[in-house]
């Protein structure tokens, strides 16, 4: 009998002419739990896809053991939320509904994919935290509730083998914990675990072996400690940022300000009370629990949600609402969030992504001046991208994806830089060298820096006040504020 669960022998795979895979040789050998870590571009995701039929290689043999099949190993990516929000928006009906509002597909509906509910349901969505979201649905949950929804699907569905992809990303610390918790069960239990990881400090003690993949390629076979080894980071771009100088702001007078602020939606309450200022060279930390809010405060700053209306929401010395365009609010920011990489429209090439940024637009309309278009390039430049300025968006991984948006946030020199989980997606130099960039733009230009992670470990340096948004007893959540912020000091 094959002691192998699955095997891939000369393997090639390529998107257009431009190989991923190469003369590749693989196996997952029987009862294994592996880990695969690697940077952007590495190969990762696209050898999890051939493993689960998703793609097909272009050349070469794939074999599986007695009793397993590509519908056997199920894959938990990022990939699959965007896919489950697009069939959402293509299927939305609510400019024909009389209460104007579809919540499309709710969070068990996700999970059971047509399954009846049973204990071991309701447990596994207990153990994972989302046993309160799920009538909600998936287009309206945070970034962390749908990693473990996907999590949840595939769990429930009990495959006879399980590749995970990156599952810690985009979770809070409670969440973390409990999935570190779960990842340790796994390995514990009969069903072999795959497990694609950008970070080797995520990788679990219990694991059975450490691949490094590089370059389409595994390029050795290590223990833990030497995979950390191998991806020391480094926190720099080499060349300086192209970021254009702008007015300075007043010492003394705020760039945001939210007094006794509330939000509620459908009768539940979400914010509670916020005061909030933000005074010029003042460099924020937005934290809190998945669900908390957080995206929600954002879209009263940067004019994407309406709830900022007939309360105090003051930004660059105007009061919301006191005649300003929503256009006039969207110019004085630059937003990375995972939102806008899941609604990018496709077949759209890299440098129109970031070209879109001079306009706040989803996709590009409008034909960049010649001083744009250098810029851009500049930008590009700078940031290590130029290679993949012609490439389609989509076809990027999803680390490279990430950096095109946070060019495109930048690229019109913004007052304040919105970053919502940047590091999602993002290997350990990239994510070094991203916070390094944040620091550079901090240090060197006006630009002001609302940082929203649930990780303290990236952090910026520049980071001198946390927001953190709390459970208030009232419902919802409210803020607590701290200025003149020292994280080296800080417990966190």
């Amino acid at each position: 009998m094959p002691d192998y669960l699955v095997k891939l022998d000369n393997i090639r795979f390529a998107y257009q002419l431009e190989p991923v895979l190469d003369n590749f040789n693989w196996s997952w050998p029987s009862g294994r739990h592996i880990a695969i870590v690697g940077g952007n571009g590495s190969g990762k995701t696209t050898l999890a896809q051939l493993l689960t039929d998703t793609l097909r290689a272009n050349r070469g043999e794939r074999r599986f053991g007695t009793g397993i099949a590509p519908r056997d190993i199920l894959h938990v990516s990022f990939d699959q939320h965007r896919a489950l929000m697009e069939h959402d928006r293509r299927f939305d009906d609510s400019e024909s509904r009389d209460d104007a509002f579809d919540i499309g597909t709710r969070v068990q509906e996700a999970i059971l994919q047509g399954r009846q509910p049973d204990p071991q349901f309701f447990t596994l969505c207990q153990r994972l935290g989302i046993d309160h979201i799920l009538q909600r649905g998936i287009r309206f949950i945070s970034t962390g509730e749908s990693r473990k929804t996907l999590l949840a699907r595939a769990l429930y569905a009990k495959p006879k083998a399980i590749i995970i992809d990156n599952p810690l990303e985009g979770l809070d610390s409670q969440a973390q914990r409990d999935i570190r918790k779960l990842l340790d069960e796994l390995i514990a239990s009969p069903t072999p675990v795959l497990l694609l990881t950008k970070s080797s400090e995520d990788i679990p003690a219990g694991i059975d072996e450490v691949q490094i993949m590089e370059n389409g390629a595994i390029s050795a076979h290590c223990s833990l400690a030497q995979a950390r080894q191998h991806f020391a980071p480094r926190r720099h771009f080499s060349k300086p940022l192209p970021i254009s100088v702008s007015e300075a702001w007043p010492a003394d007078s705020p760039l945001l300000e939210l007094r006794s602020v509330n939000v509620s939606f459908r009768g539940t309450a979400v914010l509670h009370d916020i005061n909030w200022r933000l005074l010029p060279r003042q460099h924020c930390w937005i934290s809190g629990p998945n669900g908390a809010g957080k995206s929600t405060l954002l879209g009263l700053l940067c004019g994407d949600n309406d709830k900022a209306y007939g309360q105090h929401v003051e930004l660059f010395g105007k009061r919301r609402g006191s005649g300003e365009s929503i256009w006039d609010i969207k110019k004085q920011f630059g937003l990375l969030n995972t939102n806008m990489q899941l609604n990018q429209l496709k077949r759209v090439k890299a440098i129109d992504v970031i070209a879109s940024g001079f306009f706040d637009s989803i996709g590009l309309y409008d034909k960049p001046t010649a001083t744009q278009q250098q810029l851009l390039l500049r930008w590009l430049d700078a940031l290590e991208l130029l290679p993949l300025r012609e490439q389609r968006f989509e076809r990027l991984s999803f680390g490279q994806q990430r950096m095109i948006l946070l060019a495109r946030a930048l690229v019109k020199s913004p007052r304040i830089l919105i970053l919502d989980e940047p590091c999602i997606g993002l290997d350990e130099q990239q994510r070094a060298r991203l916070l390094g960039a944040v620091d550079q733009i901090a240090a060197q230009s006006q630009i002001q820096i609302l940082f929203v992670s649930h990780r303290a470990d990236e952090i910026p340096d520049c980071i001198n006040q946390r927001l953190e948004l709390i459970p208030c007893h009232a419902g919802g959540y409210t803020a607590v504020v701290r200025d003149d912020l020292n994280l080296s000091q800080t417990p966190l």
